[in-house]
Order: structure tokens, then sequence, then C-alpha cells
């Protein structure tokens, strides 16, 4: 088989269960993702925020901005970049499908 990175592509939600400027909580083995419907693109990204491990899903979604609701550190949800210092910190971000309006989040597991 090789040792490959294991490529896992999950169904998360359908594309209408996301609105847009809407987020919502998901979970693939135990991962927590956040989905955020900005600017007519689902993005996915890791729900943790980098900080306290606020529920980032849980925050305000502004353009394509995410802010934690604990103590306000914010994202860029398209990069994971962090917007406030400490800048050069980053959440994990996740590639996106869309398979016939459902919603699949494409997650590498390092090998065991």
């Amino acid at each position: 088989m090789g040792t490959c990175m294991a490529t896992e592509l999950t169904r998360v939600a359908a594309i209408g269960d996301i609105p847009p400027g809407t987020m919502r909580y998901v979970e693939v083995d135990g991962l927590p993702i956040a989905l955020a419907h900005a600017g007519g693109t689902i993005y996915a990204f890791s729900d943790a925020c980098r900080h306290e491990g606020g529920p980032l899903s849980a925050g305000a979604l502004i353009g394509e901005t995410v802010t934690c609701p604990w103590h306000g550190w914010a994202y860029d949800i398209r990069t994971g970049k962090a917007l406030v210092p400490p800048v050069g910190i980053r959440i994990p971000t996740y590639p996106v499908r869309i398979i016939e309006g459902d919603i699949f989040v494409e997650i590498d597991w390092p090998d065991a």
C-alpha cells in the first residue's frame, strides 16, 4: 500500500445546512471543525482557538474573519492566520469539496 498520508474525505453537512454568513460545528473522528459560509464559499478550519481553545464556531463571522467568543482572537478563515498579535499563529484549515450539494472535508491523518 505504501506509506502515503491517509487522506480521508468525510461528508459533514449539506450545503443548505449552512446559510451564507453562518457557521456550524462538526466533528470528524473526534476532530473539532468549524464550517463557515462566506462570500459564496464554504471554509473548514479548526474549531479550537489557539489562545485557550475557545469554540470558534460559536463566535462571530464577519466577511472572511472569525472572532473567538471568549477573548476576541480573530482569524482569516481562508488561511487560518491570526489577525491579532501575536501574529504568526494560525489554526489548521481543511480543504472543502462540494459534491452534489453535500459538503465534504478532506483531512490528512498522519501515518499511525
